[in-house]
């Protein structure tokens, strides 16, 4: 769009202005590699302790592990997402597959 101004008073002719838009967006691919599907396998991970055997002594802790390891990688994602102050939907997923 061009807009034309009236003329400064040291030149006769008027002067074009030319105004641009410019466009910002967050990239969302990282997140969903480096998050969404971490914490899709160690839900998975966390569910396949019910597939072992009761008698196998590995089933709590397979468990444990991948709880902590959730909530571990929970603690890195939220020190690199900028804060907000409402509930985002990184944080209400990792609240809805801690549970």
């Amino acid at each position: 769009k061009v807009h034309v101004y009236p003329p400064f008073p040291v030149a006769p002719e008027p002067w074009p202005v030319i105004q641009h838009t410019v466009l910002f967006s967050r990239a969302w691919k990282p997140y969903i590699r480096g998050y969404l599907i971490l914490q899709v396998i160690l839900n998975l991970t966390a569910m396949a302790c019910f597939w072992l055997p009761p008698h196998c002594g590995e089933r709590i802790s397979l468990g444990i592990t991948a709880l902590l390891a959730a909530v571990a990688s929970d603690l890195v994602v939220s020190e690199k997402l900028p804060s907000a102050s409402e509930l985002t939907w990184v944080s209400t997923f990792s609240l809805v597959s801690l549970f």
